[in-house]
């Protein structure tokens, strides 16, 4: 096995561990509380939505809207309506009456949070005992005592109690009065702290304490669902008629989460809070955040958000990837074209002629054309002309050739060697004469 096919083996062998690796790591979870629509985290809501499409008869739908925008649009079918908090819910003034006059129109409303503000405690005169969810307490694994739920029996459904992990099961409300008293007494006592306090107002005062406010939950609220506070207890699901419609109060926010549809042994109470308003199309409500939050913060946003650039930018990305691929190919390297080379030898030729011609030294172009002529001779018949002891043999053979006569070949040779011998000067009809003389010998080869 050669190095190559090594490295590729141990690459190989490397990716499995790691994916078997991957594999049994345990999937980590994020706790934070979000609700969202899209989340399949235990405190996010996918799951719990799409269970609530398949199972609300009269249908189920998330919408990113205002209860002002609901009870513009409303139209004389009832709604129910799902709004969902963490630990403190806090409306508008305006908000607060648009939702009272939805509900007061027919419609239903589930509230569910761990906190209510007090505007909209005083305008449902309810009370509530504050608690707040931490997550990370949850999510780490520092929360593992569990809580006693009980639901009450009722025309639907038995009673039924449920055991649930602690800080899931939320705040509770308080029923009849209760006095909340914020204090500046001294340095020791934080500003706007609440206290129970079962005294009256005026006895309250004359402890000191600046600001008292006394809230009490009306007597229209009917309890659904209860849980033990410290021996005590108090409803945690209530509900009441306002106008033609009602209003269902849960302090159990986290029951309505994917974590609460998974948890097989409560997903019970899941199911009997939605069935109290399940007779009407059912809308879930998501927080309307401000504008700027959702915009992208990529710094391509600008293209994405134009249709023509962003099908540009699509364009370009293809390109890119079609050239990375084209052109992660091996490729050969081009063959250069050889081009035949050439017989410039005529070319030549004619050159050196007129260059002698245009000089005036016919004698030596004679000269060079007598040495071409013997030696063409010399390989076509093997004579060698210069040789004068051989001349009766040559020129006999040179005629035999040509077909002239012994007679003219004789005197054509010896003219022309004579006249080449002798580096006599030669005029231009001397010239011509002589290589007429010896391209007729030639030609007649």
């Amino acid at each position: 096995m050669n190095n190559s096919k090594i490295f590729v083996f141990v690459i190989a062998v490397l990716l499995v561990v790691a994916v078997l690796i991957e594999l049994s790591v345990p999937k980590r979870f994020n706790w934070k509380t979000s609700f969202d629509h899209e989340s399949e985290q235990p405190f996010g809501c996918k799951l719990f939505d799409s269970l609530a499409v398949k199972s609300m008869k009269n249908g189920y739908s998330v919408r990113r809207t205002t209860y002002y925008q609901l009870l513009k649009d409303s139209v004389n079918t009832p709604l129910s309506v799902i709004d969902i908090h963490d630990n403190y819910y806090e409306k508008p003034d305006l908000e607060i009456k648009s939702m009272l006059d939805f509900v007061a129109r027919g419609n239903k409303v589930l509230i569910a949070t761990h906190n209510f503000s007090d505007d909209l405690l005083d305008s449902l005169h309810l009370v509530m005992d504050e608690k707040f969810f931490y997550s990370y307490s949850f999510g780490h694994g520092l929360i593992s005592s569990r809580e006693t739920l009980l639901w009450d029996e009722d025309s639907m459904y038995d009673g039924k109690y449920y055991n649930v992990y602690s800080g899931i099961d939320g705040a509770a409300f308080k029923l009849g009065k209760d006095t909340m008293l914020s204090s500046y007494i001294n340095d020791d006592m934080y500003p706007d702290t609440i206290y129970d306090y079962d005294d009256e107002e005026e006895s309250a005062k004359q402890l000191g304490y600046t600001d008292v406010v006394i809230r009490e939950t009306s007597e229209e609220w009917e309890t659904m669902a209860w849980k033990s506070v410290e021996n005590e207890i108090m409803p945690i699901v209530m509900k009441r008629k306002w106008g033609r419609g009602e209003i269902v109060v849960c302090s159990t926010p986290l029951m309505l989460t994917n974590y609460g549809i998974m948890d097989g042994e409560n997903v019970g109470y899941v199911y009997r809070l939605l069935n109290s308003i399940s007779d009407n199309p059912v809308i879930r409500l998501v927080d309307t955040e401000p504008e700027e939050s959702h915009v992208s913060q990529s710094p391509m946003r600008f293209f994405l958000a134009n249709p023509p650039l962003r099908w540009a930018t699509y364009m370009a990305l293809t390109t890119l990837l079609l050239f990375m691929f084209f052109t992660a190919r091996r490729r050969q390297r081009a063959i250069p074209v050889i081009k035949k080379a050439e017989n410039n030898q005529l070319e030549f030729t004619k050159l050196i002629g007129t260059l002698y011609y245009q000089e005036g030294v016919h004698g030596d172009l004679v000269r060079k054309k007598y040495m071409f002529f013997a030696e063409q001779l010399r390989r076509e018949m093997q004579v060698d002309i210069d040789n004068d002891a051989e001349d009766t043999e040559n020129f006999n053979t040179i005629a035999r050739h040509t077909g002239m006569e012994v007679a003219d070949v004789t005197a054509r040779i010896k003219t022309i060697r004579n006249a080449c011998r002798g580096n006599l000067p030669m005029t231009e009809e001397e010239m011509m004469m002589y290589v007429d003389y010896m391209n007729e010998m030639l030609y007649g080869i």
